[in-house]
């Protein structure tokens, strides 16, 4: 499965995402998402334990559906008749997993470490789900475990190289993608994941190389496309970066993140009305993607709640229309962004900018000196007391 980490920081210029841990990670689980392998149906057992096998394995159907609920459904009644089920356990945890409630998830995988101590894959999903609330120490122990008891299992090493870039590791993060490239050669995520780690750490022409090696072995790999397009951009090669990003949104016209960063590369190419329109398509995948989880979740699409990262969306927005002279749609996605992150600094500026081109004196000082109240970058607050002083205020 592939996992999107965002750790970013307001800038005064269009924020970079390429800057950013903004990268899908493939997560080597046996299965879809969180998942473990399936065992296979109960046999063996008596005939008033056959209904057991019914429900575990409707269970398990109702799982690859994508029906977590029904799925949960079964497995409850499985385990109810045999309450010492492991597999029972294991699969009722990914399919919390994959609702995002991590915490049951992480506690039907301990049931089921306790029922079968050996149990491989348990170790494998419960040290995923500890990545997906951030416990990397507890993440990596699992992982460790798992190795410990299948010392050859390429998915355990490539889930901790996963935990340890998350965790800033990277030359242990790329020891593991490497011992998974040694156990399983043709493994375009292997080669996918160290791509990123390399770029994180700054070995741009490593990570362009291990991303085609990557779409080599497996040529419909959009984040593939996608995260090379960003060295390209990185490289300020922006025209192969739209290529990239472009052919990534044909194999995968979900991926907002691909038209996020295709907008950030017209717009260094002034190419502002296209940056827009693929700003637009990004929020609303970002938004949609949100009303299905508040869906999912029995939540009110009135409950949405934008993530932080969504706010240099709306921010990035702005920039263009700023540039394109459309002031009042550049403040109200400044405003925007300033509403899903109230921190955001960049945004206050610029929209002080954007209220001192229309003149609006008092909007503007209010602007700028927020800027002074959020910032202690000694570069941001000479520029902003500039303005200020421009404005007559000292």
């Amino acid at each position: 499965m592939y996992l999107n980490f965002h750790k970013r920081a307001s800038r005064t210029t269009p924020v970079k995402e390429t800057d950013a841990k903004q990268f899908f990670f493939l997560y080597w689980a046996f299965g879809l998402v969180c998942s473990g392998i399936f065992a296979s149906p109960i046999t063996g057992f008596p005939q008033n334990l056959f209904d057991v096998e019914i429900y575990y394995n409707r269970g398990k159907a109702y799982y690859q559906k994508g029906d977590y609920d029904n799925a949960i459904a079964d497995f409850d009644l499985a385990i109810k008749i045999m309450p010492s089920y492991a597999n029972a356990y294991l699969n009722r945890g990914n399919a919390y997993c994959d609702k995002g409630d991590y915490d049951r998830a992480i506690a039907d995988y301990t049931i089921a470490i306790e029922l079968q101590p050996d149990e491989v894959i348990a170790y494998n999903n419960r040290g995923n789900a500890y990545i997906l609330k951030n416990d990397l120490t507890l993440a990596i122990a699992d992982f460790d475990q798992a190795i410990k008891l299948k010392p050859n299992l390429p998915e355990a090493y490539g889930n901790r190289g996963v935990a340890y870039n998350q965790r800033g590791d990277y030359d242990e993060a790329i020891a593991d993608f490497n011992r998974v490239i040694k156990l399983k050669p043709g493994d375009a995520g292997a080669y996918y994941n160290r791509g990123k780690v390399n770029y994180f750490k700054g070995s741009y022409d490593r990570a362009m190389a291990d991303y085609n090696r990557a779409l080599k072995l497996k040529p419909d790999l959009a984040e593939a496309y996608w995260s090379r397009g960003i060295v390209h951009a990185k490289k300020e090669a922006y025209d192969l970066a739209i290529a990239d990003y472009s052919f990534a949104i044909t194999l995968k016209p979900d991926l907002a993140e691909a038209y996020a960063y295709r907008g950030l590369a017209y717009a260094e190419l002034r190419r502002f009305d296209r940056a827009i329109a693929s700003y637009d398509l990004a929020i609303k995948l970002r938004r949609d993607r949100a009303i299905i989880h508040r869906r999912r979740d029995g939540e009110s699409d009135l409950a949405i709640k934008l993530r932080p990262e969504d706010a240099d969306l709306y921010y990035n927005r702005g920039r263009a229309y700023h540039s394109l002279g459309k002031y009042d749609r550049a403040i109200a996605d400044y405003s925007q962004a300033i509403n899903i992150k109230s921190s955001h600094t960049a945004a206050y500026y610029f929209r002080g900018l954007a209220y001192r081109d229309k003149n609006d004196r008092a909007k503007a000082t209010f602007d700028f000196l927020k800027v002074l109240d959020l910032t202690k970058d000694p570069f941001l607050r000479k520029k902003t007391s500039l303005q200020l002083q421009e404005l007559g205020v000292n």
